[in-house]
């Protein structure tokens, strides 16, 4: 009985020796080998070039979004800068290092010496400084790169933009002085975050579709003769846009298992692709809604509410074009509030705000939603009136006089606040350029000063009152 086990043990042995030579040198074992290395391999590959294509992508987009964010910062701080105002400086800065994203800020004069800089963490700022400290050092104007910094392990895009000096007149900014330097660093450590994030999620894709492939290959060689050619039809029919293509089901074997797998993954790729484009329209939608809200925040006096200089300047030209082309009238108004240095150093300069405040609620009271109202600058203010005549800009004119001066005795009794007014319109000037229908607005707002301030003095009226002043001068 002893001389018989180890004789069975070897002849098991034997028995297995010859299966596994069979099955090695099989065709299945060799087509499913091949198919597993081939998977292997693209599903390595695909992966490599997605992290690579979604690196590039990620880092691209946040060198484009630190070059645009300088640009724009550069062109905010231009006048503080200009004149080296550091305390309003100061306070951005101290806004924006407390911005997660942003690792240090400096502003620098033409010169490169620092007016203003803060940083998020210790020793940043250190990497770009002069020996002495005292100076930015400038390397590459507009180009922004990936710096690492060792002492803190922190990966930073830095981009130099310069400032330009500001100037009344719209242009190119290169033909601008350039009065200073804006040196910006944000981190980018949350894009390297999501690079891992998206590293991980392919290894684990790439690892549960190998594991996947390894059994189903196995048995799908076994019929890969008709069920397999039926199976890679309907594939090609996915691929080539047949939504509604399915794999027939006719056993209850692993090719029909493998069959109605696939049928599912098809209705979920299909039910994930809807969710994609209505996630994606939906997301579309969002972003352009929130693009108007942030260019209407661009076009807003911060102060008043009203649109700014830059906006009234956009549309004066259409409204000026479309009056052209349709022959109609088209009149300007500006206000300038009288005394206002006077209101500020009696009433502060609060008062003087809520004054403004007061007059930029009286003016846009009294509009059209066709009407546009602006700040012009400082206690100059602007409306533009399409469709409307001298006169009834005159008329609406009066009334936001009046109810000013009812708004300002009622909140501020003591302030001698008046307001002076000057109107311009297409037919009665017969102008040919927006700029000179302002300008005309302006000369009977400068009239309405000069001859008593607290009245409204038309275009028409400038030369008759200039000539009764030379007169009375005579």
């Amino acid at each position: 009985m002893n001389e018989t086990c180890p004789h069975q043990a070897r002849g098991l042995l034997t028995r297995m020796v010859r299966g596994w030579q069979v099955v090695r040198h099989s065709l299945q074992f060799k087509a499913s080998l091949l198919v597993i290395l081939l998977i292997m391999a693209v599903a390595t590959m695909t992966s490599a070039l997605a992290l690579r294509s979604t690196s590039l992508a990620l880092y691209q987009n946040e060198l484009d979004r630190t070059r645009e964010w300088a640009a724009s910062l550069a062109a905010t701080a231009a006048s503080e800068v200009g004149s080296l105002n550091r305390e309003p400086l100061n306070r951005l800065l101290d806004t924006l290092v407390r911005t997660p994203t942003v690792a240090y800020v400096a502003f620098t004069d033409s010169s490169g010496r620092i007016v203003a800089a803060a940083e998020a963490k210790p020793g940043l700022l250190a990497n770009v400084l002069t020996s002495d400290g005292r100076r930015v050092r400038m390397d590459m104007l507009e180009t922004p790169r990936v710096m690492s910094d060792l002492h803190t392990g922190m990966d930073c895009v830095d981009v130099i933009a310069p400032v330009y000096a500001q100037a009344a007149s719209q242009g190119n900014d290169h033909q601008k002085p350039i009065v200073g330097y804006l040196r910006l660093a944000t981190n980018v450590g949350p894009t390297k975050a999501k690079l891992a994030n998206v590293g991980d999620q392919l290894v684990r894709i790439t690892l549960g579709v190998l594991i996947l492939v390894v059994p189903c290959s196995l048995v799908l060689m076994r019929y890969i003769v008709r069920p397999l050619n039926k199976l890679a039809l309907t594939a090609r029919q996915i691929a080539e846009g047949t939504t509604d293509a399915r794999a027939d089901v006719r056993s209850q074997n692993e090719i029909g298992q493998l069959a109605r797998a696939f049928n599912l993954m098809t209705d979920r790729v299909m039910q994930s692709r809807r969710d994609l484009l209505k996630l994606n329209s939906e997301l579309e939608a969002r972003v352009e809604a929130r693009t108007r809200e942030l260019e209407e925040l661009a076009s807003r006096d911060p102060l008043t509410g009203l649109y700014n200089r830059r906006h009234f300047n956009e549309v004066v030209v259409r409204q000026f074009a479309a009056a052209q082309r349709y022959g109609a009238d088209l009149t300007c108004l500006m206000f300038d509030l009288d005394h206002f240095k006077e209101i500020n150093d009696r009433l502060g300069h609060r008062a003087g705000d809520e004054i403004l405040i007061l007059l930029a609620h009286s003016i846009s009271s009294q509009l059209r939603t066709s009407d546009l109202a602006a700040r012009f600058g400082g206690d100059e203010f602007i409306a533009l009136l399409p469709q409307t005549s001298s006169a009834a800009a005159t008329s609406l004119a009066n009334r936001i006089k009046r109810e000013f001066t009812l708004n300002v005795a009622n909140s501020f009794p003591a302030a001698p606040a008046t307001l002076s007014i000057g109107a311009a319109s297409l037919f009665a000037t017969h102008t040919d350029s927006p700029e000179a229908l302002i300008h005309e607005a302006d000369v009977a707002l400068y009239c309405a000063k000069t001859h008593g301030r607290n009245r409204l003095v038309d275009s028409s009226e400038v030369a008759g009152l200039n000539g009764s002043t030379a007169l009375a001068h005579g």
